[in-house]
């Protein structure tokens, strides 16, 4: 009877071990980089990499390729044990390595494989670039930032020569995707803009390099937005004439996208004096 008895009592206890040390097999990923210490990505080059469920991972990249617009795409994308019933991962990106939102261009969010545009937005050229990465669940990921359709930026406007052609290519989408040009004027004179653009743009000129104080001509200050765009830019008009743009002077042109659907448009754009 007694070894009866330890057979019953060790098999009681031997059940509770082994209940107690049942485990949570929630797969909770594993984070990258920190905030001080951010992954390196290298443009045009794909990296492997994860989050933790309900995490953050941290990644910079250098705009390497010139300024203009930059795209990210993430592939082999896959998330598991997700507490969010639409799982997905959420991308911001940054303009500072304190990660604060007053420098926040973007955010967006990836179900699957998708390419990230951050609202076309233009970055400078040779300049870092923040991205903060959180998973709705363990997630893992290929990531490629790769140059975007749009050149230029409002920090550095590609420049212009006078009369001579110059090939260009814009993110096209309306209200979104922005192109950034400079030019200066030889003499006192009217100054037409040419382009061979097959898909709706538009253009606005400016005259000062923060891109905010436009230039009135033809009554107007912009464009009329269309393919093959044109336009003569007589300066600001004063009742009913105009002296042209003034001479030796640095103007900022800014070509923007029409298109509803995404895509890249390119062209060849020309301004040249008229007399």
């Amino acid at each position: 009877m007694k070894k009866l008895f330890y057979f019953i009592i060790i098999l009681i206890f031997g059940a509770c071990s082994v209940s107690t040390e049942e485990k949570d097999e929630t797969n909770y990923g594993t984070n990258e980089g920190s905030a001080s210490s951010p992954t390196e990505l290298t443009v045009g080059t794909a990296k492997s990499g994860t989050v933790g469920r309900s995490g953050y991972s941290y990644y910079k990249f250098t705009t390497t390729s010139g300024a203009g617009s930059y795209k990210l795409a993430i592939s082999s994308l896959s998330i598991t044990d997700s507490w969010y019933s639409a799982a997905s991962m959420w991308t911001q990106i940054y303009s500072n390595s304190g990660y604060t939102s007053s420098s926040r261009f973007d955010s967006e969010s990836c179900l699957a494989d998708c390419i990230l545009y951050f609202d076309y937005d233009s970055l400078d050229n040779n300049t870092s670039y923040y991205l903060q990465m959180y998973g709705y669940g363990a997630v893992s990921y290929s990531l490629t930032v790769s140059k975007g359709g749009s050149e230029g930026s409002k920090s550095n406007p590609v420049e212009l020569t006078l009369s001579t052609a110059h090939s260009g290519t814009i993110d096209n989408l309306n209200y979104y995707g922005d192109s950034y040009y400079k030019f200066t004027t030889s003499a006192a004179d009217n100054y037409t803009l040419v382009m061979t653009n097959s898909d709706s743009l538009d253009c606005q000129l400016y005259s000062d390099s923060g891109f905010s104080s436009t230039v009135t001509y033809s009554s107007y200050n912009d464009c009329t937005a269309g393919t093959n765009l044109s336009e003569t830019f007589t300066g600001a008009a004063s009742s009913g004439s105009s002296s042209g743009l003034s001479a030796s002077t640095v103007y900022y042109l800014n070509i923007d996208g029409k298109s509803s659907t995404v895509k890249t448009t390119t062209y060849s754009i020309t301004v040249a004096p008229e007399g």
